[in-house]
């Protein structure tokens, strides 16, 4: 009988490449649920602040309260898969 080997995975590339992917991950789940695209999520982390349509000549914030919620669970999220990888 020959004894068969089990595929070890190597725990620090393992980690390495969830920090890799944690960035990537992180923006696909925000623009999913947020329902932005990719071009948005890269404006929105650029500028704090709008022109706001309603009100010309003043400024609103480019990211909601409930849009700050969700991107804060979303970042716990990410946060767990890395530390599963531990």
């Amino acid at each position: 009988m020959q004894a068969t080997k089990k595929a070890q995975t190597n725990s620090l590339k393992s980690l390495f490449e969830g920090f890799n992917n944690s960035g990537i991950k992180f923006r696909e789940k925000v623009c999913e649920e947020c329902g932005w695209s990719e071009s948005t999520f890269y404006r929105k982390m650029r500028v704090e602040k709008i022109n706001d349509p309603a009100n010309p000549g003043q400024m609103i914030n480019s990211i909601s309260r409930a849009e700050k919620e969700k991107i804060k669970d979303l970042a716990w999220e990410v946060q767990q898969e890395l530390k599963d990888l531990l």
